[in-house]
């Protein structure tokens, strides 16, 4: 459905053009006008002549008299005081190619509707892109030639009760500030996801110098969507993506090739349901983060054992992967999985921590210390010495007593190895317990002799 008719280094070099004359351009709209394709989109700035006048004129008439040439503009914003769309667009027809950027300058979103913005910059010509009305809404380049298509497939955009486009069936659903990962994202104009449909390359591609040689069928370009714009490194048209390495061997693309992925999606998620980038309400992402880490504090509360613990650890953290990886790639959902790993990590180590501190006798030695220093008034050195030496101290006599405790429920007697002290809580602990179990045994005889009375 989308072909690019690409302006490369190699083209550049072969018509000896930089930027590409208008004349050019020109030429290569009117071949493409021929071949009947649904849209044109003209990913390059024409705000200043290039080339002989003559070839300007020429631009402006072929626009002008194509009813299917979309002209990309710059909306204009605080820094920046806008570009106008290539001369001879209808009044009315400019449509921006501008993408939102996230912090670390990647393209993850799409705009469809935005207005432009008041510029502190002078103005050198008025023009749609930089009339800062409130009521001059534009339409994206990317929307406005996947709408010009699916008009074709006799499908037009409404509106929904929540002021939502639809088209058919789908609704582009309106991206909020904070959708998925987003905390108070910028998106005051009516944004939404961009769903790559991959790293590789996703489009036929042909060269501006092949088109104007007639080296390619009409074909290629009849009832399809056609982008133009540089693919070249001198035009620095390049845009951050979030893959690792795309097919130029980096992270960036160049705009075009980004236009081209976001009229796909929406073509795409229309006329074969492909699942659009979407997130849970946030009271369900809430509670999906909460339901983890709790749930990773319990099954370390109850499982003792380190190898297994560690294993668990693993193999938890490597499911929530799967499942947030797995709900993306199949069905669009944008599930936090960052958050949640971070909690179940913490959770679970510091559930771990409190119990093995907790047996180990440190933790009620260190109550015991506190609240005699409280107590007593005393900062820094307590009254019986060095206050580690004495909490290291409260600690081994915490666990001696748990273990003669043990032993006598055991009914064992400490062997050889024991310490002494060992031995002689092990007989004040068994000494209690013997005392204790008498009075309960002559509590249950008075009990007896009392019923039989």
């Amino acid at each position: 459905r989308i072909v690019i008719v690409t302006i490369s280094d190699d083209d550049i070099e072969q018509l000896q053009q930089y930027p590409i004359h208008d004349g050019t351009l020109a030429e290569a709209i009117a071949k493409l006008d021929q071949a009947k394709p649904r849209a044109i989109g003209l990913d390059i700035a024409r705000d200043v002549p290039q080339g002989p006048p003559a070839g300007r004129q020429k631009l402006a008439e072929v626009i002008e008299q194509s009813p299917v040439v979309v002209a990309g503009c710059l909306l204009s914003t605080e820094n920046h005081p806008g570009s106008p769309p290539a001369p001879g667009t209808p009044e009315g027809a400019a449509a921006f190619a501008d993408f939102p950027t996230d912090v670390d300058k990647t393209v993850r979103r799409v705009k469809l509707v935005s207005t432009p913005g008041k510029t502190q910059k002078p103005l050198r010509k008025q023009h749609a892109c930089n009339d800062a009305r409130a009521d001059n809404e534009i339409l994206s380049m990317s929307f406005q030639l996947a709408t010009m298509y699916l008009i074709a497939e006799e499908i037009s955009p409404d509106q929904t009760e929540n002021n939502e486009i639809r088209l058919k069936k789908q609704i582009l659903h309106r991206l909020s500030p904070n959708f998925g990962g987003y905390a108070q994202a910028d998106a005051t104009d009516y944004q939404m996801m961009l769903n790559y449909r991959g790293a590789q390359k996703a489009f036929r591609e042909f060269s501006i110098v092949d088109l104007l040689k007639n080296q390619v069928k009409p074909e290629a370009f009849r009832d399809r969507v056609v982008l133009i714009g540089y693919t070249s490194e001198v035009s620095k048209d390049e845009l951050s993506t979030p893959y690792v390495e795309t097919q130029g061997g980096s992270r960036t693309i160049s705009g075009v090739i980004v236009h081209a992925h976001a009229v796909s999606q929406i073509l795409s998620a229309v006329l074969e349901q492909r699942p659009l980038i979407q997130s849970w309400a946030e009271w369900a992402e809430i509670l999906w983060i909460w339901g983890w880490t709790l749930g990773s504090g319990v099954i370390a509360l109850y499982n003792r054992r380190l190898g297994f613990f560690i294993l668990v650890l693993i193999g938890s953290s490597v499911t929530l992967w799967g499942i947030c990886y797995g709900l993306f790639a199949t069905q669009g959902w944008w599930v936090p999985m960052i958050p949640t790993l971070i909690g179940t990590i913490v959770a679970a180590i510091g559930v771990r921590l409190a119990d093995t501190a907790s047996r180990s006798g440190y933790a009620q030695a260190i109550y015991e210390q506190m609240r005699e220093q409280l107590q007593s008034g005393l900062i820094g050195r307590d009254r019986q010495g060095d206050y580690l030496e004495n909490l290291v101290r409260r600690a081994r006599a915490v666990r001696q007593k748990e273990q003669a405790a043990e032993l006598v429920q055991m009914e064992a007697v400490p062997d050889e190895s024991a310490t002494p002290e060992m031995k002689a809580l092990y007989e004040q602990v068994a000494a209690k317990v013997r005392e204790e179990l008498e009075a309960e045994q002559a509590q249950k005889t008075a009990l007896l002799n009392l019923r039989g009375g």
